[in-house]
């Protein structure tokens, strides 16, 4: 599974029952299944969602039940139905099926979180009127990355910085490293599957973190160059390297060694990882807030 597909994909099973009242009376009944399967914007915000409202078992007094199904997003929001599910249609041996098409505005340096509900109406003639309601997942669409622009994903999803094998951060000779040192203490923190993932810090706490950490005072020691410094060179200038990030809430000095840890690795190298960083959450707006995995072979 990739992490576009887990970043924005969802999928929605809801098993339905309508009751037939005549006078109050129970006469009837249809069961069904209504089955949704979304796909949010990595790159927009506007997407489709596909329902499809299954086959009607009917018992009783429950042929003829007009149906009219609706879907509501919140503020900024507009969404639209179309196909098989635009027009009212009645609960039987067909399915009906149709598409969601949804648009949201969206401002730059900005977010909206909502969720989709749903509505269906029943009604026929001579009997009580019905309705049922249901809600999705929360998703999300920002455009706070400069780069990236607008986009819309599922938050509660937990990230791995990869789609298949490792992250780029360990080819990094000391930075990764200084992840798998930290990452096989006891709290294996930010390693995938671990029961503390990483969560993105704001700017403020990130400044903060790495003033706890990695400030001006922190100065290497005898045995922390284990590469050569070319005056010339700026990238192999020494850098100090932290983890947990500064760029995450459990960075700073909230966790004690062995869990959290410094190295000092070469400018570029520190450069190299911040990029690969910056490109994952805005890829995936990865948002303050938001829970991430690392995976460097721990």
């Amino acid at each position: 599974m990739t992490n576009e597909f887990y970043r924005t994909t969802y999928c929605l099973t809801e098993n339905l029952r309508v009751n037939v009242l005549q006078n109050r009376t129970p006469v009837g009944s249809a069961t069904f299944t209504v089955y949704h399967e979304t796909h949010l914007n990595l790159k927009g915000a506007k997407w489709t969602e596909k329902v499809t409202v299954g086959p009607a078992t009917l018992i009783g007094n429950a042929s003829g039940i007009e149906t009219t199904y609706r879907a509501f997003c919140g503020a900024s929001c507009i969404v639209s139905e179309s196909g098989g599910i635009a027009r009212p249609f009645v609960l039987g041996a067909s399915s009906h099926t149709g598409s969601l098409n949804y648009t949201v505005a969206v401002s730059k340096g900005n977010e909206r979180t909502n969720h989709s509900a749903y509505q269906m109406t029943f009604n026929k003639p001579g009997y009580t009127p019905g309705a049922v309601s249901y809600n999705s997942a929360s998703w999300r669409c920002d455009d706070e990355d400069g780069t990236y622009g607008a986009g819309c994903v599922y938050p509660s999803r937990i990230m791995v910085d990869s789609d298949t094998g490792l992250s780029k951060m360990a080819a990094l000779p000391g930075i990764g490293d200084n992840i798998r040192t930290v990452q096989r203490a006891s709290l294996h923190i930010g390693k995938p599957g671990s029961s503390i993932p990483l969560t993105r810090a704001t700017e403020a706490q990130k400044n903060t973190n790495r003033g706890q950490v990695c400030g001006p005072k922190v100065k290497p020691k005898p045995g922390d160059i284990w590469w050569t410094v070319d005056p010339k060179n700026p990238n192999t200038k020494p850098s100090c390297d932290e983890y947990p990030f500064a760029d995450s809430t459990q960075g700073g000095t909230k966790y004690a060694e062995p869990n959290r840890a410094i190295k000092w690795v070469p400018l570029g190298e520190n450069n190299s990882q911040g990029g690969i960083l910056r490109n994952f959450f805005g890829q995936y707006h990865i948002l303050p807030g938001d829970n991430f995995y690392i995976n460097v072979g721990a």
